[in-house]
């Protein structure tokens, strides 16, 4: 049976894939500033309502309707005549008209699936469980780089660790290890091939963990090794 964790982690990566497709597909019908849907909203039509229709959650349609609300005055430029970004709005509720505000704040406050508030704890979740593997290589002695590290050696696209003396895993040599704060299904797993290759080409083999389980059907990897927890047993 799958954790708690792992079926919110495949809510959030279906939720996702599902509201990539339905923004490409509201833009092509209602173009990018969403005139139509902006003018339904300042109609009485509630966002709630628009939101269902355009099979989005709230935050979604109103990150898809900011250029309209814009031209609107609805919202408020930035300085610089930059578009507000979705935090921005909670960080300064006055880039919405008064008229609006109350509404808008609330249709974000609801949606706990994509608003600034859920990618945040997304954001601090991710850093808990980064922080416990840099935790426990420090207990078992093992010396190696984090990614703030190698940034400042002028290194990108980095994985989480890079050790400096590489380990050994369940009988596989592991140079890198990459946190991840999720369930490793499929889809997922194959969206991080990309990423995961540009490692061993760059670090060799190395060891990836999804820390809220993975699918017994992820297809096998010589250069990946992929676990569900930090290794019990490993050796230098």
């Amino acid at each position: 049976d799958l954790s708690f964790e792992a079926l919110l982690s495949l809510l959030a990566h279906r939720t996702r894939q599902h509201v990539k497709k339905q923004k490409s597909a509201a833009r092509r019908n209602h173009g990018r500033n969403t005139p139509d849907l902006v003018s339904a909203f300042e109609s009485g039509k509630s966002l709630a309502v628009i939101a269902q229709d355009e099979r989005l959650p709230l935050s979604e349609l109103i990150r898809l309707m900011i250029p309209g609300l814009v031209d609107r005055q609805i919202l408020l430029s930035r300085p610089g005549r930059q578009e507000p970004k979705l935090k921005d709005l909670l960080i300064d509720p006055h880039l919405i008209k008064e008229q609006w505000r109350e509404i808008i704040l609330a249709a974000i406050d609801v949606d706990n699936l994509c608003s600034p508030a859920s990618d945040e704890s997304a954001r601090l979740i991710g850093l808990e469980y980064e922080h416990t593997l840099l935790r426990k290589l420090s207990a078992h002695g093992v010396p190696f780089r984090t990614e703030e590290q190698l940034r400042l050696l002028g290194t990108y696209k980095t994985p989480d660790v890079e050790l400096q003396i590489p380990i050994e895993v369940n009988g596989r040599v592991v140079n890198w290890i990459d946190s991840k704060a999720m369930f490793g299904d499929r889809a997922s797993h194959s969206e991080h091939q990309k990423q995961f290759r540009s490692y061993v080409n760059r670090l060799g083999a190395g060891m990836v963990i999804y820390w809220f389980g993975y699918a017994d059907s992820l297809p096998p990897d010589a250069d990946v090794t992929v676990v569900d927890t930090f290794p019990t047993s490993l050796r230098l």
